[in-house]
This record gives C-alpha cells, structure tokens and sequence, in this order.
C-alpha cells in the first residue's frame, strides 16, 4: 500500500495509458517503470472488464443520434469491412470461441477487446459467456506482453 501512495503518478499514467492507447502499451509501460505485478496485473485486467460492459451496452442500443454509438457502430463497420482485405481475422473468427480468445489476447493492431466485443455481438454470444472468453483473452494477452517486454530486457541486456 505504501508502494501506491508515493507512486500514484504512475498509476494515474498506467490508466490514462490503457483506456487510450490500449492494454498493450499499459502493460508495456508498467513492466518498463518497474510496477509490482500484482498491482499492474489486476489492474489490466479489470480495466478491461469494465470496457467489455460498456462497449456491449453500447452495441445493444444503436441509436445513430447518440455519438459513442455512430462512434463505435463506424467502427464496427469498417472492422466488418476491412474482414476480407485481413485474411487472418478471417481465420481468427472462424475458429470460432477460441478465435473470439485470441482476438482479444493478440498484440496486434485491430485486436482487442473493442474488437472482439464487437465479434462477439455480431457472433451472437450471451454476455456471461461472451466476457467470459474476453476475459480470458485479456489474462493471455497480459502475459504475452509481459513476455515481449522481458524479451526486449534481455535483448537490451546483450548489448
């Protein structure tokens, strides 16, 4: 607790970090200023729990007036739209639950938990079992990034 207190300042950019630029680069950050796991970890995560909710409640009342949902509806459409110029999230969403994981657990620019809350609509998924394979997206991409991160520690540490 006395961690959090005197580092608040990186918390608070942890935070800012996730909710706009994406878990990928939070947890990047987090790994390179050092952060405790056990706080940049559950934080991640439960960041992206509240997204599942809000993009799904969003999703659900398309209502062109309101701007987060023409927002995310464009978004959705040209997720939809650029699905045959990608052949790999071609091949992601035809593989059906765990396509819907890795959707969400790659690193990839396009990838995440916007879109695959968005497959998951349009999959038709129930909300328990849709956040349930996002969430277990989200706990893998967690470690894939960890993982990026100590590969460039000991790239980095060669030289």
């Amino acid at each position: 607790m006395e961690w959090i207190a005197t580092h608040w300042r990186l918390i608070f950019l942890f935070t800012a970090i996730h909710f706009t630029l994406g878990r990928s680069f939070s947890v990047l950050f987090a790994v390179f200023n050092q952060m405790p796991v056990f706080l940049y970890f559950p934080l991640a995560l439960a960041y992206d729990y509240v997204q599942i909710p809000v993009y799904g409640i969003i999703l659900e009342h398309s209502s062109r007036s309101f701007f987060p949902v023409r927002w995310l509806k464009n978004k959705s459409d040209h997720f939809l739209g650029h699905l045959d110029e990608k052949p790999i999230l071609k091949k992601v969403m035809a593989l059906g639950n765990v396509g819907l994981i890795l959707l969400s657990a790659l690193p990839i620019r396009g990838f995440g938990i916007l879109s695959g809350s968005i497959v998951s609509f349009f999959l038709r998924k129930g909300k328990f079992e849709g956040t349930l394979l996002l969430m277990i997206g989200s706990f893998i991409g967690i470690f894939i990034i960890m993982g990026i991160a100590k590969g460039i520690f000991k790239i980095i540490a060669l030289f």
